[in-house]
């Protein structure tokens, strides 16, 4: 059967929660996470965009869906404190309420639970029922933590253990900042409900739970995620070609790999590109084929690269580019500054400051990173 032929779909996932057939081993981070629910400790979990916190935290509560009853909410579109309130409290009532039960006891519950707050259930043209407040404006403190409080009173009154996990909690500060003390007042007496909040903005994240002064001071633990192992992402790559029938060769899956740098989104997209390409007859012998699909992503991507590029300072290029060709030698030496136009200490501070914020980088230990290794491949083409 020529490849040509072969009627299978894709199997790498990309720019999605990835399912569990795509999901690529994190088996420590995963049994981490479910202790962490199980005794009702609170989790922030930080890692660069498109390292799978969304698709990990999917998984384990797909995994703990028997034991707790698991809530996802992403602040990432919140657009403010009303949007908040009502979108959080709309995602609890339909998550913790029995909403096949007769529809008088229901209402009656939720009243109960948003007291003040006048919830309504009404019904579209399918008989679907939908929870909603009917308030003009929900922005005072009483009636916020009366909502964050309804978690809690549900799990004190039938013993239910519940996991509720904020995606892109550092948005929270953008949102209104004062929804922070009042998060802190009411989920540190939450004895029954395990918090995990992710967040992919280093700078921030650390900002609200390790800056002294802020009311989420080691009020979670800590837990990264780093980079998946290669061995692991290795057999990865090669057991889905393998069962979808095409072959690869280790050394292609060697240039995968040392493009993406263990980062599981972009070796699922980098392996889909090369899927496509080999099923369509490539020859994935050819001494230049992996310039030739890395330079296909490059050139789908070079405008918004370009622009980023341009929005940038000339000390905060010329620290990317020394980023990139130092490696993991030092960026205050002498020799770096010399060699690639640095200027002092204090302002190759300033532009890694602006650099982390942009979520350009990320530190890993005391090396700092580019976030996004097809950026990273941009600019190298960009400096050679």
């Amino acid at each position: 059967m020529s490849s040509l032929s072969i009627p299978v779909k894709n199997p790498f996932q990309f720019g999605v929660v990835v399912d569990d057939a795509a999901f690529c081993n994190r088996k420590d981070e995963i049994s981490f996470l479910k202790d962490q629910i199980r005794n009702g400790y609170s989790t922030w979990l930080f890692s660069p965009r498109r390292f799978g916190k969304t698709s990990l935290v999917e998984k384990v509560f797909r995994e703990m869906d028997q034991e707790v009853t698991c809530i996802y909410f992403d602040l990432y579109n919140i657009s403010s404190k009303d949007d908040f309130c009502r979108k959080y409290a709309r995602q609890v009532a339909h998550e913790l309420f029995n909403w096949k039960e007769d529809i008088k006891k229901l209402t009656k519950s939720l009243s109960e639970a948003f007291r003040k707050l006048s919830p309504t259930v009404s019904f579209d043209e399918f008989g679907n029922p939908s929870f909603s407040i009917n308030r003009q404006k929900i922005e005072n403190q009483e009636d916020i933590e009366t909502i964050l409080e309804v978690p809690n009173r549900i799990a004190e009154r039938t013993g239910q253990r519940i996991c509720i996990a904020f995606d892109e909690f550092q948005e929270i500060g953008r949102i209104d900042p004062f929804i922070l003390n009042w998060m802190r007042s009411s989920f540190q007496r939450h004895r029954d409900i395990a918090y995990v909040f992710c967040g992919s903005k280093q700078s921030l994240m650390e900002d609200i739970f390790t800056d002294l002064h802020s009311p989420f001071y080691e009020f979670a633990i800590k837990m990264n995620l780093s980079e998946i192992g290669r061995e692991d992402l290795y057999h990865f790559v090669w057991n889905n070609f393998e069962r979808a029938g095409l072959t690869i060769e280790k050394s292609t899956i060697d240039t995968i790999l040392d493009k993406s740098e263990g980062q599981p989104h972009f070796t699922q997209f980098f392996a889909s590109v090369v899927f496509d390409m080999l099923r369509a007859g490539a020859d994935q012998h050819e001494p230049d084929f992996g310039d030739t699909w890395l330079s296909r992503i490059l050139r789908s991507q070079a405008d918004i690269f370009q622009d980023i590029f341009d929005q940038l300072t000339n000390i905060q290029r010329a620290t990317l580019l020394a980023l990139i060709r130092l490696g993991d030698t030092g960026i205050y030496s002498e020799e770096a500054k010399k060699k690639f136009g640095l200027p002092a200490n204090s302002s190759i501070n300033e532009a890694l400051k602006a650099l982390l914020k942009k979520g350009l980088i990320h530190k890993s230990g005391d090396v700092f990173r580019l976030s996004n290794p097809v950026f990273k491949a941009w600019l190298l083409k960009l400096s050679s």
